[in-house]
């Protein structure tokens, strides 16, 4: 059996080809840092770039030459085939991790697991043990699907005397990632901790090679990364900014993680990690306890589903996003959207209506259902849906009244990653920090960067700062179900694009038969913080974009396969022909790998 991986935009660092260097210095004297990392460089390059080279020459090869295949339309990365298991992730070295996993007998949410705790060590501006997340599972033998909830929560006592702030340790909220991983992989998995976390381990302690991505990240936001000396120390270990082709290397992650792997979550949330977390914390202005943390649970809940276009559609459930993505997608169903291309004026407008409205009704009534009366069954009802399509009008757009509230400047972060194995066992789970590398601090001695997830919470409404309860998030996790077996498993990082995407996935997917790869790099569009207000990336055809200006928008217009619409990932399962077809976002890192 072979592994076959999709790499994107790595080939740069392979070869040693770096964007111009930022002159951009985290500590001591600039020139002579430069001069010793360059002579470090060289003679590094001299050993290792070779073998990075050859490393990803030889996956390039066996993918061009083994699977190259015709697609539906040309797309920027082909579309990936295999027989047995395959994951979908946004980096080469987690769907590695993962498949690794299936190929020694785990199941999904074995290699799942693996795949989220290694997405975290590479890239660390979007997810870590710091942060949380959401799952969605279907098992295949009782054919249900359940969602997995570790999303983070409020301290028990905070004090902000005036607006919760976007970074520093007062932004951060209880971690939910590693209760969130173990409980999935004690409920469902089939290997143990020290097996699936082996790989992070191995990552963390030896280095991998930082990416164009996560170099533009870390330079974007290194004017906050200084001012903690913590997170400078991992981003910035030689006093200057880690360059594309660097060796990004996290030993202190890496001894956290082993700890975890030997001694389970315990030592996290209770045990010597809950105590050094807790006193970084007290001694920073941070409001997170040793109680806080013992008492952090992740919890399984009942997914949302709706139907579209004959599909079933099951998603993760407030205090996420899944509900609003479905929503919309029901209020469209009243609208033929496959007689004209997915990019044309018309449906582009019709979709941004409806996701308005989705909008509207998620700042209106999504929060925690631990803490709040959530009206799911009349969001997601057909009457309900109905009522929202007749108030669209194909030529006419939406006033400001009921369209949801206007939102600050957002991240693109977050990550998602997808998995189906042998038995048809599916896991889709979508991580996050909030923000790039969220609080923009670290945990000393433990390589662990912080959410700043407390800013997600409103001034007041459903989704109000209360302690031990759950912020909104747009996460959105979906599986598709066709004749009620599973056909295709999505996610996307994107702060708010999460849920736009998600839907226009789907409607490429099940209006427009779009194979995957083609659906994920189909341009996107954003509309929500002003009723007018359309982000478009490049790649619409510019007779839609004067059409949409004739109507009435103000069009943002934003580069070719652009971050800031986050990156999706996913697997289209073809039952007929016993074939897992993964697709993955050259927007970001993204890679499939399957066998």
């Amino acid at each position: 059996m072979r592994i076959i991986v999709r790499t994107v935009d790595l080939f740069q660092s392979a070869f040693g080809l770096r964007p111009p260097r930022y002159a951009i210095s985290c500590q001591g004297n600039r020139d002579q840092h430069r001069r010793d990392k360059e002579d470090r460089k060289r003679n590094r390059l001299c050993v290792g770039a070779l073998s990075h080279s050859l490393r990803f020459v030889g996956i390039a090869a066996v993918v061009l030459l083994v699977l190259w295949q015709p697609l539906q339309a040309a797309t920027k990365s082909i579309q990936i085939e295999a027989v047995h298991g395959m994951v979908a992730s946004a980096h080469p070295l987690a769907s590695e991790a993962g498949v690794n996993i299936l190929k020694a007998g785990g199941n999904a949410v074995d290699a799942a697991v693996a795949a989220a705790f290694m997405i975290g060590v590479v890239e660390p501006y979007g997810s870590g043990l710091g942060g949380e997340g959401m799952i969605v599972l279907y098992r295949a033998d009782t054919k249900t699907v359940v969602a997995i909830d570790y999303r983070s929560t409020a301290p028990a006592v905070t004090n902000y005397s005036k607006m919760i702030p976007k970074m520093g340790y007062a932004a951060a909220a209880v971690p939910g990632t590693v209760a969130g991983l173990s409980t999935a992989l004690e409920k469902y998995g089939t290997m143990k901790l020290p097996r699936v976390m082996a790989p992070a381990i191995l990552r963390a302690e030896q280095g991998f090679t930082v990416s164009p991505t996560l170099a533009r990240i870390i330079v974007d936001t290194i004017a906050d990364v200084v001012q903690n000396d913590a997170l400078a120390k991992i981003l910035c270990p030689d006093g200057l900014p880690l360059e594309a082709g660097d060796i990004l290397k996290n030993p202190d992650l890496a001894l956290t993680l082993r700890l975890i792997a030997a001694y389970g979550p315990d030592l996290f949330y209770r045990g010597e990690l809950a105590d050094a977390f807790a006193k970084v914390m007290a001694d920073n202005g941070g409001f997170i306890t040793k109680a806080d943390l013992s008492s952090y649970k992740a919890i399984i809940r009942k997914p949302v589903r709706g139907m579209y276009r004959g599909h079933e559609l099951v998603s993760a459930p407030p205090p996420s996003g899944g509900s609003t993505v479905i929503q919309s997608l029901q209020i469209l169903e009243h609208f033929d959207l496959a007689k004209n291309p997915p990019t044309s004026s018309s449906n582009i407008h019709l979709m941004t209506e409806a996701m308005k409205r989705g909008f509207a009704d998620f700042t209106a009534f999504i929060g925690d259902p631990d803490f709040e009366r959530i009206p799911l069954d009349n969001l997601l009802s057909e009457a309900y849906a109905k009522k929202r399509a007749a108030e669209i009008r194909a030529d006419i757009l939406s006033p400001a009244a009921g369209v949801g509230e206007p939102k600050t400047r957002e991240s693109g972060s977050t990550t998602a990653l997808c998995v189906v194995d042998r038995k048809g066992n599916i896991v889709t789970l979508t991580q996050t920090l909030s923000d790039f590398f969220g609080a923009k601090a670290a945990i000393a001695g433990t390589g662990i960067i912080l959410n700043n997830e407390m800013r997600n919470f409103s001034n007041g409404g459903v989704n109000a700062l209360k302690p031990g309860k759950r912020m909104r998030t747009a996460i959105s996790p979906m599986i598709v179900l066709r004749n009620g077996k599973p056909f295709a498993a999505l996610g996307t990082s994107g702060a708010a694009r999460i849920i736009s995407t998600t839907a226009i996935l789907a409607s490429n997917l099940l209006d427009h038969k779009m194979g995957i790869q083609e659906a994920i790099e189909s341009p996107r569009y954003f509309a929500r913080d002003a009723p007018n207000e359309l982000q478009v990336e490049k790649g619409i055809p510019h007779d839609t974009l004067d059409a949409l200006e004739r109507l009435g928008y103000s069009l943002k217009q934003r580069g070719d396969y652009d971050p800031f619409f986050g990156g999706a990932q996913g697997i289209v399962i073809d039952s007929d022909n016993h074939k897992r077809i993964g697709g993955a976002d050259p927007r970001r890192d993204g890679a499939v790998a399957g066998y």
